[in-house]
């Protein structure tokens, strides 16, 4: 495929689905939606004078830390959207022939990521998940005695650039597209050679040919094994069997300069493995007449719903009818009396929450606002800022007060979690429903100790919602230090300022390049029609 050929699908996939599963949606995303022959056209300009773009226009990228368990951070990249497009569109463009020379996906090695746009769709990938994996995982555990369980250490991070450069070479009819994205990948990572975006597709399907050369090492090798990404489970005749391999493992990484997670790797009796296990299907781990949990059968429902299926509706249905079934409020009940609760059930139960009936929603919000719930909820804490900022609009009056209340308090008790960026992010995006004093005071009192210009701009997008003329009006004389991000949302901000705004817009915009004149054309259209700042 033509690199111009996938700008509409890289496009369509972002507007549908986001650009990535960390971050906040940027407002961005709304305009390549409405606007997306227009975003095509500066693609097409990007990609016609890609080196003087990247001269006088390179990638605006944040990294910053993402929480995972308790304890644990990775780090995570943001991509200003119309490069982030751009990235996607370059592999999209690959994306076929890199599945050709992966391992076979009907050989129910390699579960993720397996490309397969469908006509009319904007997946990407085959339904292949992460249930699926496991479940065939304990299918093989039922013939081979001794399992293996590891992952790699820091895997996107570490993926060298000259070898996903050569793995893209080995293609056919490539033209110049991998010297394309070996300079994207550059300029993302400041110019090291090594590491690749975290979160977004382009980055998913990069990483998946990065570890084919193992996969069929192992493959030819004669090792069964099954890769969900850069977790390996492998399957052995007895310990001694189980070590080799790990040791073959092990050392194929390294060629690649990547290593194994030391506290994550186990060797396992395959009745161990199924224990562990144990809360996927036990029917399929050989006991038939168990008692399935509660918490079995909320595993066993995929959560996630396409608003834009073609069956969207049945699919919708369907999906209450099977949450219908599960006691959520009692599983979550059961997380939250422990002392550590299980990052799998407990996301996919907030998850479920918007599934409920009215009243049991806004009970289970308020159970995982509880101040003495929230610090325990920590390694889900982005999945319930994204259920509360979901559901604040259909409540009541006075359940939204207490939301707020509880938000605010999370700022003005100062808690940990709000440390960490992404974190912050999606709470701002929770807090963004109506407007008081208290929650101004918040938003007044974070933008100028924050360089983050996530942070910035969704400030900027929230008081620009909420009409704050007097913080925007002082803010624009900030205007020319911003970078770009924040630059964009104050162009949106600034319709909320009247003839000033209109002033500043005429005496601006000669600095701007073709991304900032749409996304002022896109907006001035919806301030028109009254629509709310996209956030």
């Amino acid at each position: 495929m033509k690199a111009e050929d996938a700008f509409s699908p890289a496009l369509q996939n972002i507007a549908a689905h986001g650009d990535t599963d960390v971050f906040p949606l940027p407002f961005e995303t709304h305009l390549f939606f409405d606007e997306e022959t227009k975003s095509r056209a500066i693609l097409k300009e990007i990609h016609d004078n890609l080196d003087t773009w990247l001269a006088t226009y390179p990638p605006h990228v944040i990294p910053t830390l993402a929480q995972v368990g308790y304890t644990g951070f990775r780090w995570a990249t943001f991509i200003e959207p119309f490069w982030n497009a751009y990235y996607l569109a370059l592999t999209i463009s690959l994306a076929g022939e890199i599945e050709k020379q992966r391992v076979a996906d009907d050989k129910n090695m390699v579960f993720s990521y397996r490309f397969g746009p469908q006509p009319g769709a904007t997946k990407l990938f085959k339904d292949s998940s992460w249930l699926k994996f496991r479940t065939h995982c304990l299918q093989l555990s039922l013939t081979e005695p001794v399992v293996v369980q590891t992952d790699i250490a820091d895997f996107y991070p570490r993926v060298y650039h000259h070898r996903v450069e050569n793995a893209l070479n080995r293609l056919p009819s490539v033209g110049d597209t991998p010297s394309r994205i070996m300079k994207l990948l550059g300029a993302f990572s400041s110019h090291v050679s090594y590491g690749l975006p975290v979160g977004g597709p382009a980055s998913r399907v990069l990483s998946e040919l990065a570890l084919n050369g193992v996969d069929f090492l192992l493959e030819r090798k004669g090792i069964r094994f099954c890769r969900y990404a850069d977790d390996y489970v492998l399957f052995c005749a007895d310990r001694a069997d189980a070590y080799r391999a790990l040791v073959f493992l092990a050392e194929k990484l390294a060629n690649e300069g990547l290593v194994l997670q030391k506290k994550k790797t186990r060797i396992l009796d395959a009745e161990e493995f199924r224990q562990a296990s144990g809360l996927l299907d036990p029917t399929i781990a050989g006991n038939a007449s168990a008692i399935v949990s509660e918490e079995q059968k909320l595993l066993n429902i995929s959560i996630k719903f396409d608003p834009y299926s073609p069956t969207a509706e049945d699919d919708y249905h369907s999906l209450k009818t099977a949450v219908d079934q599960v006691d959520i409020l009692g599983i979550l009940g059961r997380e939250l009396a422990k002392t550590t609760i299980d990052p799998m059930v407990s996301k996919q139960a907030v998850q479920a929450i918007k599934l409920l009936g009215i009243q049991q929603r806004f009970a289970a919000i308020r159970m995982l606002l509880s101040t003495d719930n929230v610090l325990i909820l920590a390694p889900v804490f982005v999945t319930v800022m994204r259920v509360v900022r979901d559901l604040y609009p259909e409540l009541s009056l006075a359940e939204q007060n207490y939301i707020d209340e509880a938000l605010v308090a999370l700022h003005t008790g100062k808690s940990p979690l709000l440390s960490v960026e992404v974190n912050l992010a999606h709470f701002l995006q929770a807090l963004a429903g109506n407007p008081s004093q208290a929650k101004e005071e918040v938003l007044v009192h974070l933008f100028p100790t924050t360089s983050n210009s996530i942070i910035r701009r969704t400030i900027i997008l929230i008081m620009a919602r909420w009409k704050c003329h007097y913080w925007l009006s002082d803010v624009k004389s900030q205007y020319g230090a911003m970078p770009i991000l924040e630059k964009r949302a104050f162009i949106l901000a600034s319709y909320y300022l009247g003839d000033e705004g209109k002033h500043w817009r005429s005496h601006t915009r000669g600095s701007w390049l073709s991304p900032e004149l749409l996304i002022r054309d896109w907006f001035s259209t919806r301030f028109q029609t009254n629509m709310a700042v996209p956030l």
